[in-house]
């Protein structure tokens, strides 16, 4: 199973775990981290490459991470930026940790190149579509 680390400024990772977990139900190979406000990206990153540690099972693990240009992405990056086995998203939303905690026995490139491809259908206008019903 691929393991899913969602890594975020403050609280969000942790909420949006939670809230995954409310709809999906637990899920083991799921983990939050949380950049706290006085911490370095060096503390970070090595709090990053624990849990990574703690979630990978041989099947690769992907980075879920709250905003490109991010200490939480920038971490990421400077950590695996060589490792094949990881992956990292940067700019989640609750619809695309759904899909990938649903499909975490795909192959990680597999699982990958999916959320690539559902990556703009997460963000939709909901009025447009809910005044074309008539």
């Amino acid at each position: 199973m691929v393991g899913i680390v969602i890594a975020s400024h403050h609280t969000l990772a942790l909420a949006l775990k939670e809230t995954l977990e409310m709809i999906i139900g637990i899920t083991d190979n799921v983990a939050a981290l949380s950049l706290e406000k006085t911490e370095t990206i060096e503390a970070f990153a090595e709090r990053l490459k624990a849990l990574v540690k703690e979630k990978e099972t041989g099947e690769g693990v992907i980075i879920f991470t709250d905003m490109f240009g991010g200490t939480p992405c920038n971490a990421a990056l400077l950590s695996f930026e060589k490792d094949e086995k990881v992956k990292v998203l940067a700019g989640f939303n609750l619809p695309i940790l759904i899909e990938a905690a649903m499909h975490a026995s795909k192959n990680i490139d597999d699982l990958f190149r999916t959320l690539m491809e559902k990556r703009d259908k997460t963000i939709i206008d909901a009025k447009a579509i809910f005044s074309k019903r008539g």
